[in-house]
């Protein structure tokens, strides 16, 4: 799904069964404002990076405060 761009809309992605989620529009949308903002392609490169890190954390979060250890046992609960 492309429209995915909070950490709620991936949990419940994977907990209804996705395999993999692509945030297309998501980094689509930090490589844009990014480049507004007069960044080149390398801070392009670190903002994506920056966006799929604070996801891995929120879901980390989020799994953590439901006693969930591993995504397979959260996949599609």
């Amino acid at each position: 799904s492309g429209d995915a761009r909070e950490v709620h809309h991936f949990a419940c992605l994977i907990g209804f069964g996705a395999a993999a989620v692509s945030p297309w529009l998501a980094l689509d949308c930090v490589a844009a404002t990014t480049r507004d903002e007069g960044g080149d392609d390398e801070a392009v490169a670190k903002a994506e990076a920056r966006f799929v890190e604070a996801v891995n954390q929120g879901l980390l979060k989020v799994m953590s405060k439901m006693g969930i250890s591993t995504i397979q046992s959260y996949r599609g609960a």
